[in-house]
């Protein structure tokens, strides 16, 4: 599983860091785990994932983001 610290970034650089990491999973076939700050929101990024069908699990209290890459 690969991991990517997102708490350093602040919107909009959170959400590239976001994208570069799912990126990354991607091309890699591996889930990957974000670590979130609590106070920024994660809308943006929930509704990318729902957008482009993703399998993810947000743990929003613990500041914890699973997704699974997509399966070709």
């Amino acid at each position: 599983m690969l991991e990517q610290d997102l708490r350093v970034y602040k919107c909009p650089q959170q959400f590239i860091h976001f994208k570069l990491g799912l990126k990354q999973a991607n091309f890699n076939q591996q889930p990957i785990k974000f670590t979130l700050t609590l106070e920024q929101s994660t809308s943006d990024i929930e509704r990318f994932l729902q957008k482009h069908n993703y399998h993810y699990q947000l743990q929003k209290q613990l500041g914890l983001l699973m997704v699974e890459p997509h399966r070709v």
